[in-house]
């Protein structure tokens, strides 16, 4: 065999962008084997051996494991080799999302806490919101059942979200019924995470539809557009309650009804540590008024 026609070690790893060591771990793992070994032991190429190794460098790129790369060579099976590819490239596509709702939930959260720190806290305002998709959990007990238990709702709220598929709970807050909002009572009603937009969840149009919005015991509300009058409001959470009558007295002296359920989002509590006064709600009220877009059905 006429050696002018083979490449050393050498020269192959430079034709290929590689090094030595990799083609030596190769052959010893019979990945990609010389073509021809000399009577020194050292190891010798064809040029044409270079589109082996690029088929090898392809399917590192793709995620294939040096098993899968190396039963491909020895079978030489084209249909094992698309099957391969299809799966990582399903794999790819659900890193995808992955990565989708991960930025999701940084957006969120940033947009979220910049709009905490920025704001003036307890200066009631009225603004029109577009509708948001709510998962909801009730939080009100079962008869014969501490409220203490609220605690326990908060779990099993937690537990609802990944039923659903909900891994972006960067929105998150509770519900405060219109009938306790009337009656000066703060006690919340229910849990809530925000359904961003684009957000995959385990939930259908259906359901959606079917879902009632004057009720925290649906899963699924739409919470509605409309004007809601809004505060927020900064403090320890047991404060929680001078930021709502902050809000109500605003809503009576600007002559308003409050026409739907009340909902307070967690601002900034969980990255602030929610202990002093770093606790940070946004309490939002739909209302309306003669000559205004109502916020509630």
């Amino acid at each position: 065999m006429k050696k002018e026609y083979f490449l050393t070690s050498g020269e192959f790893a430079e034709l290929c962008g590689t090094t030595k060591e990799t083609l030596f771990h190769y052959d010893e793992i019979g990945i990609l084997k010389p073509a021809w070994l000399g009577e020194n032991r050292y190891r010798y190429y064809t040029p044409a051996q270079f589109f082996d190794y690029d088929l090898i460098r392809m399917m590192k790129y793709t995620g294939s494991s040096l098993n899968d790369i190396k039963w491909y060579f020895s079978h030489y099976d084209t249909a094992h080799f698309l099957e391969i590819f299809r799966k990582k490239q399903e794999e790819i596509e659900r890193k995808k999302e992955e990565l989708e709702e991960i930025s999701r939930f940084l957006s969120d959260t940033i947009k979220m806490t910049e709009n905490a720190l920025d704001d003036v806290y307890d200066q009631p305002e009225l603004k029109y919101e577009e509708e948001e998709l709510l998962l909801v959990t009730s939080i009100i007990p079962p008869e014969g059942e501490y409220i203490h238990s609220a605690a326990r709702r908060m779990g099993e709220h937690m537990k609802k979200c990944e039923r659903y598929g909900l891994k972006n709970r960067a929105v998150f807050g509770s519900i405060i019924s219109r009938s306790n909002l009337l009656a000066g009572c703060e006690e919340e009603n229910g849990y809530f995470s925000k359904i961003s937009e684009g957000t995959k969840w385990r939930g259908t149009d259906e359901r959606r539809k079917e879902s009632n919005p004057g009720s925290c015991e649906e899963d699924i509300r739409m919470k509605p557009a409309g004007y809601y009058a809004q505060v927020n409001h900064k403090g320890e959470y047991s404060t929680f309650g001078k930021g709502l009558k902050c809000l109500i007295d605003f809503i009576k002296k600007e002559n308003l009804e409050i026409c739907g359920d009340g909902y307070a989002y967690d601002m900034i509590s969980y990255l602030a540590g929610g202990e002093g006064d770093t606790y940070v709600v946004k309490i939002m009220i739909p209302v309306r008024s003669d000559g205004m877009q109502p916020a509630a059905i």
